[in-house]
């Protein structure tokens, strides 16, 4: 009789805590992401230095490595970004045909933010390497990263 009624509350408690994590991690709300021209820069864009242009990303939550993984052009002027307020999440997606960018938006709940990037493909014979940006709010709690890439035909 006990056994069974142990059985019982832990497998209870296992029903409860799987649905209240599940919950927790399903209540997405959408973030507002900022892009390097809402920094008063409106002929800025963002290369990775082609050491770190490798199909990947990386989060970037300081000067120091916004200038170790950016590639600078001559000339241009790069704003000043408070991050203190803002990190950026940068990366680069190689195609083996034509690409564009399609949508971008983010979102995040208790546990993590994620960057959600989609790309739409056409049928030209020239491939293209393709950088994504977004500067986001630094959240008050910490969260973890997340960058989903959608490929459209």
């Amino acid at each position: 009789m006990k056994a069974s009624i142990r059985i019982l509350l832990l497998c209870g408690i296992f029903v409860l805590s799987t649905f209240s994590c599940k919950k927790e991690k399903g209540n997405f709300e959408p973030i507002e992401i900022k892009k390097i021209t809402d920094f008063g820069c409106d002929d800025c864009y963002l290369l990775l230095k082609p050491e770190y242009s490798n199909d990947t990303y990386y989060v970037i939550y300081s000067e120091d490595n916004f200038t170790k993984y950016l590639k600078y052009i001559p000339g241009e002027n790069i704003p000043s970004i408070d991050f203190e307020k803002y990190f950026l999440i940068i990366g680069a997606k190689w195609f083996g045909t034509g690409a564009e960018i399609l949508e971008e938006k983010a979102e995040t709940n208790n546990i993590e933010i994620v960057y959600h990037v989609t790309f739409l493909t056409d049928i030209s014979a020239v491939a293209l390497g393709i950088s994504y940006h977004a500067f986001i709010e630094k959240p008050v709690k910490e969260k973890a990263v997340r960058v989903e890439i959608t490929i459209k035909p």
